[in-house]
Order: structure tokens, then sequence, then C-alpha cells
């Protein structure tokens, strides 16, 4: 029996080797042929009713197409459907019947004859008399079921052939046939001799007598277990495609090349758009899903993708959710059949997820090298700024001063001028120390936010020093657009990293000052407030009085690429992170805003359980010297020479200083036992030999002058600086230094 499948085009997709050897061709003629262009046109009628849905046969003459065969066939013809009951193809069944139809023809007057076509039939052939004994049995029914002609011949059909449990329903059949009620067609379980259950398709005729009564039943028999297997195999197959595409969670759909209406959408590409169900895609254009500035890149793809061969690369594409918002998806296509038709599949992958965590590595890189960068600079400055702070106030709090007096007490007119001049000379010094301390505040809140080795570090903060940290960094960026107000409450500490929590404030700062016009600061002001809620927890807030927030914004704020600033002002991704660090720390971020009423956002953080000292500040010991009947030896060792030499100026009146201009200097000094130091004051990042490698030999060689140390810094911290500071627990200064409590300190350390 020669079998073949076709699709709704009448294509010829599949068939066996019979149904090659029946047309007398080849496998590679008959593939892909279209039988609307058979050469003999007279079986295209019933091949076009299977794809209406309807069961059709056909038998007589037919020429061949492929091969100059003509002979007969008996075709029949079966819809083939999918999971949803739609007709995709068709079933056939052909036979060569050339011999049985001229044996027909013979037999018509020979009975011998007839029996001969039955023996030679390639069906199975079953005869039954009335009372359901079989009656004829050709070699084709002993292949089928087993049982030889000699084992089946007048044995009961229904108990030889049919398994127990189907026997009701085929006593019904054979009922209805003897009848001539029905029972023509029938597909069931039959057993064969070793008891095996194959699946069967009968076709039932009713014999009649000349006076129409009658006489038996003839089948003919095809056992159809194993195309019923591969067509349960292939729906199943199709199943589990439908149910993997429809489960998946990567964004699916198709559509066909030239109108690009969407005809099949899975639940993933709902969801990532931000459609309730798939169902609300459907006819929609592919066009309006892609941002308008990526379509470009669809329409070269497009070009591109119709002389491909299998799928296109992967292509990153900016998508359009229902929203208005903006997904980033990975987008790879291929062409497929679909209804018998050429579409497009296209397979999506969201990849705002890894767009966020790339923007956050990129700000992390750059805040770590602006981080970097600005230590570094701090550095530079705090040394020059601690021998200029110290020589001034050295100069106008010690030096000046006395000889004021000395030339008032003279009482001369000249040296009351004298004394004038020099009292405003120190005045004006008074001016460049003010200017050098705020050199000095500016420094420590730029400090601040460079932090970037200490960002997973918590401890107690003071939220109104980080916001006053804050505000003076974005002072630049307020002073012109708006008076500032303070409203700070007295409220706890928080638990937090100073750095991350003066990124949050510095961005929310910066966000009301830029809502602002320039030009118009008496006219707006931006409050910041602090205070407690009911629950303890620390509120703190920012206002404007901007134009506000559009009501139909003001949600989504704080999405990742969200900004309403110009392109190159705003990356969408401040709010966003100030978000995310709010929410680290156990607290959340809301905003307010009222059209032309200016923007609110409020910080609500848990305030600590526990207070521990959050000052940089390092710990100092009390004053604790007893009296000394001689000058403590203190050493200085800094890379800067004019650090060295005003602090030997400046405390050269209550110590013996010496000082090393580097540490291998210091290291000869101490271990060369010329002299013994009561303290080290010791910079602690200097070249070659860093005060921590002078410090490491003095705990082997002196180990008591090394619980006297000092360090000094000027703010440029390693990860191996940092691990020190934690486990020698010296203190740290920090450049500039405050002149008036350094010689207790050093006393101090001297007494340990």
């Amino acid at each position: 029996m020669g079998v073949f499948l076709y699709d709704r085009n009448l294509v010829i997709t599949e068939f066996n080797a019979r149904f090659v050897e029946i047309l007398q061709s080849t496998p590679d003629k008959l593939r892909g042929l279209s039988m609307r262009q058979l050469r003999d046109r007279r079986i295209i009628p019933m091949l076009e009713r299977a794809i209406q849905g309807e069961a059709a046969q056909y038998e007589g003459p037919y020429q061949a197409t492929t091969s100059e065969a003509r002979l007969h066939v008996s075709l029949r013809v079966a819809p083939l459907r999918d999971a949803t009951g739609q007709v995709v193809g068709a079933l056939g069944l052909a036979e060569d019947i050339t011999a049985r139809a001229r044996a027909q023809t013979a037999l018509q007057a020979s009975e011998q004859r007839l029996a001969l076509h039955v023996r030679r039939s390639p069906l199975a052939v079953v005869g039954f008399d009335p009372t359901g004994a079989i009656v004829e049995w050709n070699p084709a029914a002993e292949r089928t079921f087993g049982w030889s002609e000699s084992e089946a011949m007048g044995k009961n059909g229904l108990a030889l052939l049919v398994p127990a449990h189907a026997q009701e329903a085929i006593t019904d059949v054979f009922r209805a046939l003897i009848a001539r009620r029905g029972g023509e067609r029938s597909v069931n379980e039959n057993i064969t001799k070793d008891r095996k259950i194959i699946l069967c398709d009968w076709y039932n005729t009713a014999l009649v007598d000349d006076a129409g009564r009658v006489i038996g039943v003839a089948s003919m028999v095809e056992d159809i277990t194993d195309r019923r297997r591969a067509e349960d195999a292939l729906r199943h197959s199709e199943a589990r495609f439908r149910t993997l595409i429809e489960n998946a969670p990567d964004a699916v759909c198709v559509y066909p090349p030239d109108d690009r209406r969407i005809v099949y959408a899975n639940p993933g590409l709902a969801s990532l758009l931000g459609y309730d169900a798939p169902e609300e895609m459907l006819s929609l254009s592919v066009d309006v899903l892609i941002h308008p500035d990526d379509r470009h890149i669809l329409e070269r793809r497009w070009s591109r993708l119709a002389h491909a061969r299998g799928a296109l690369p992967p292509q990153e594409y900016r998508m359009v959710r229902r929203d208005g918002g903006i997904v980033h998806a990975e987008i790879v296509s291929m062409i497929i059949e679909y209804d018998g038709k050429p579409h497009v599949i296209a397979f999506g992958r969201d990849l705002t997820e890894r767009k966020q965590m790339q923007a956050r590595l990129l700000l992390a890189d750059r805040m770590v090298s602006v981080g970097t960068l600005a230590a570094g600079v701090a550095h530079e400055i705090n040394n020059p700024l601690a021998y200029v702070m110290t020589n001034l106030e050295m100069v106008a709090a010690r030096r000046l001063p006395p000889v004021v007096e000395r030339l008032r007490d003279l009482e001369t007119e000249a040296a009351t001028q004298l004394a004038d001049d020099v009292a405003r000379a120190i005045a004006m010094i008074d001016v460049a120390r003010e200017g050098s301390e705020r050199m000095r505040d500016i420094v420590r809140d730029l400090r601040t936010f460079t932090r970037a080795a200490d960002e997973e570090k918590r401890a107690a903060v003071d939220v109104r020093r980080v916001l006053d940290a804050s505000i003076n960094l974005a002072w630049n960026e307020i002073r012109h657009r708006a008076r500032l107000v303070k409203e700070y409450d007295e409220v706890p500490p928080i638990v937090a990293n100073e750095a991350r929590l003066g990124q949050v404030f510095l961005n929310l700062v910066v966000n009301a000052a830029q809502a602002l016009q320039v030009g118009a600061a008496s006219e707006n002001f931006i409050r910041v407030a602090t205070s407690t809620d009911r629950a303890g927890h620390v509120v703190v807030e920012v206002s404007d009085t901007g134009p506000g927030i559009p009501e139909e914004i003001l949600d989504r704020v704080f999405d990742p690429f969200f900004t309403t600033k110009p392109v190159g002002v705003g990356t969408g991704l401040g709010l966003w992170i100030c978000q995310g660090i709010v929410t680290s720390l156990g607290g959340h971020i809301t905003a307010e805003s009222k059209p032309g009423g200016g923007a609110t956002f409020r910080v609500l953080l848990p305030s600590a359980t526990t207070v521990e000292q959050a000052s940089s500040e390092p710990p100092r010991i009390a004053p604790a010297a007893p009296p000394r009947e001689k000058r403590l030896r203190l050493l200085v060792v800094d890379d800067e020479i004019a650090i060295g030499r005003t602090l030997a100026i400046a405390l050269g009146d209550v110590f013996d200083v010496s000082t090393a201009t580097s540490g291998r200097e210091a290291l000869a000094l101490i271990e060369g036992g010329e002299r013994e130091f009561d303290v080290v004051l010791c910079d602690l990042m200097m070249p070659d030999v860093s005060g921590m490698d002078v410090y490491e030999r003095v705990v082997v060689h002196a180990p008591s002058l090394a619980r006297r140390f000092v360090f000094v810094t000027g703010g440029a911290f390693t990860d191996r600086a940092r691990a020190f500071i934690e486990r020698v627990q010296t203190p740290v200064i920090e450049k500039p230094f405050d002149l008036a409590t350094l010689p207790d300190l050093l006393r101090s350390q001297a007494a340990v």
C-alpha cells in the first residue's frame, strides 16, 4: 500500500517506498511535487475535498506525471488536523489496482478468477457469513493477523480477531452491516495470533444474492498501527512544541513578511511589552513595537532575511511597551513555513536587566575612577595645606600678637602706628586662615564621596552631616538658582555607608537645583529638612519650587533609563540607583508633585538600634602624660620637606624636634642609636619606604617605640593602608591637622 502526505497547497511532503514503486518514479521527482500540475487531472477534485475537510476516494485509470506509467489506482484521502481542529494537510493511500481491475473484468464470469484477485490483494480480505464465521481468508490476512487460512476458516471472527474489551462495539457494527444500516467503514483494535493488539482500518461491504438478501460480509483490512503511531507522535510533538513555546520565558511571535501583522504571539511577548494576553497583540504591525529610531535596522534585516539561509544573528532593538515605556531586547529571526506559507518567526530575549547591570557597572567604574582621582587630588592639596595652615596659625596666633603687645607697651606714636599695621596684617592673615579652612572643609566633604573601597561598610551616620557635605558639593548648582532653606530637627543616627548615602542626597539636591532656572535665585528656594516619624524612622525631604513632575510620568521617575532631561544631560539612572541604595538600607524613597507646585522627594530610613561612633576622626587618647623633667624628643617623618620644617618651628617650643624626609632616613635615625625618641609623628603614605614599612621595622627592632607612633595622612588610602590602620589601632590624624590639639595628642601617645 502506497502512503503519501500532502499539505494545503497539494504539495507532496512525505511518502513511502511503495508509493514510489506504484508510480514507477523516483523520490527526487515526487518530493515537493505540486499535484495541481498533475498530467491526469481527474483526481485533483478528490485531493481538494480532503483539504476542505472531507474524506474522498477515487478508483480508476490514471496516467502518471513523473513517469510514463499508465495504471489503475485506488486512492483514498482523508484530512489531517492540528490540535485546534484546523486542516493542515491530508493523508493518502494509493493502491495499484491495475491487475485487480483487469481481473475484475475477467472474474465477472469466473469465481476462480475472483478468488485469485482476493488472494493477491495487498490488503487483508476477510469474508464472513451472516453468523460471523470466516469464509474467506487471503494471504494478506494471514500476514496481518498471523493465522493461516486453515486455522482461520470457519472460526468466529469476533472471537478470533477482536479483543474482549472491543467485542460489544464490533458486534454492533456487524449487525448494522447485516441489516444494511451502515458499518461500511470502521477503525478498531484487533488482536493477532501472538496476542498483539493492532489497529486496523476496515472497509466492509454487505454481500447480497439476486433476491437482495444479505448472504455475508466482505471486508478489506489495512493494518494502520504504524501510521497511527506516526500520526500520534506527530500530534504529540506539535503539542509539546506549542507547550514549550507557550511557556517559554522568551518572547516569540510569527508574522508574514509582506504585511508584518502578528498572527501568533506567546505569553512571553505579551508580558515583555505589557499586554494582558497574547490575543491582544494579534493583527498588530511589528513596526509599532519597534522604537522609531531602530526601525531602519529592522528594514535592513528584512532585506537580508529574504536571502538568508537559516537564522540571522541576534540584533538588539529598543521595543515600545503598551504604556509607552522602552524595553531593550535581543531578537533572532528566521523564515519558517506557517499555515502553508512563508512566515517570519522572531525570538526575543529581554535585555533590560543586563543593560541595567552594565549601566551600573559602568557607573560604578566611573565612580571609582572619579573617586581615585578625587582622593589623589585631596592628598596633594592636603599636604601643602597642612603647612600653610600651620604657618598661618603660628604667625597670626603665636608670633605676631606678642609683637603687637610689646609695641603698644612702648607707648610711642611710631610704635603704636606699627602695632596697628601689624594688627591689620594679623586680620588679613585671619582671612587667609578662613580661606584655608574652607579649602580643608571642601576636601573633607569631597572625600565623603570617594571612599569606593568602603562602600559595603556601614556605621552609625548623622544624616545632617552627610546632607551638609552634599549641599557643599552642589553649592555651585544651587546658589544661582535658589535660596537654600534648612529645617533640621534632631534625629537619631542611622546605620549606613556614608559615601553611598551622600550619593543619594547629592543626586536629590542637584536634581532639585536643575529643575529651576538660572538667574531667579530670589524667587525660588530649595528646602532640605530632617525629622522623625511616629515609628522612629528618620525622614529626609528635599523640595523645590520648580515646575513639578507631570502626573502621567510621576510613577516612572524611578524606572531605569527614564529621564526628562535633554540628551547628554541625564542618563535616567540617577533616581533608579538612589532607590536601590535606599532600599538596601532598609528604607524607601517616594516622590510627590503637583504641576506648577514643585516636587518633593522623601527618603525614609530606619534609625540605628545601637549607636556607634561614626566620626571619621581617629580615636584620641585623653591627655594623661605625667610631668616630665625634660622635653620630649619628637621625630617628624614626612616626604613633604615644608611640613617637617613647619612642625619643627611650631612644636619647637615644647618638643625637641628631629625631622626625616623619607622612610629610609627615619629608619637610619631610629636604628642608628645616636638618639632616642619618645614619640614619632609619621606620614602614612610615602614613596619607596612608607610609614607602614617604617612601623613594621620598628616593631621588630624597637617594639616599645612602635606603641608611641602617631600617623598622619593626606587622605589617599590604599587597601593595604586601610587594613594596616584597622590592625594596629594606632592614632591617625588627617592633614591639615589642628595645631592646638596636636601637642596634647603627642604627649598622650608618648606616655603609652
